[in-house]
């Protein structure tokens, strides 16, 4: 008798695990698979050609155009120096006018006089042509030496928040 019950007992196992197997693989495949291949054996296609006044009525899906990649160009022009800091604003000083507006990447040698004294001849940024002796300053710097084929100036580079934090020398050469 336990036998008997043993095995009814293993092959009650065996049926359940088989069932919940089969759940499992209709669950990972899908019941529209296997609902879709049902159909697909009980009802064979139509042979007739669907005509297109059936076809008037359901909606197309839009499909897509390929567009041509458009390329991205920045124009900086009338744009601000974005490493220039905001929390200066010398450039703004209604009372400076000529060389002591400009800065030392504005400014081009255009020319070097030796006689008396050495004299720097420079175009700024307003297309005018400037004398600059040694001393004199800039916006960001000043003039330290005046040699035969360059000029020397001083920058001084400040903190964000104005103070001063060193000084560069910086020289700009004639191009002859």
């Amino acid at each position: 008798m336990k036998r008997r019950a043993n095995r009814l007992m293993i092959s009650l196992k065996i049926t359940v695990s088989v069932c919940i197997s089969s759940l499992f693989l209709f669950s990972v495949w899908g019941w529209t698979t296997f609902a879709q291949e049902e159909a697909a054996q009980t009802n064979p296609v139509a042979s007739e050609p669907v005509t297109e006044e059936f076809n008037a009525d359901i909606p197309r899906a839009p499909t897509a155009v390929p567009q041509e990649a458009k390329q991205f160009v920045y124009n900086s022009h009338g744009m601000r120096d974005p490493f220039v800091s905001l929390l200066i604003n010398k450039d703004l000083d209604p009372g400076k006018a000529g060389l002591a507006a400009m800065k030392i990447s504005e400014i081009k040698i255009q020319g070097i006089q030796i006689g008396l004294g050495r004299v720097a001849i420079v175009l700024g940024t307003d297309g005018k042509a400037y004398n600059m002796e040694v001393g004199q300053t800039l916006l960001d710097g000043k003039v330290t030496a005046i040699e035969s084929g360059k000029v020397v100036f001083e920058k001084v580079i400040l903190d964000p928040f104005g103070r001063e934090k060193e000084k560069q020398r910086i020289e700009l050469y004639l191009h002859r």
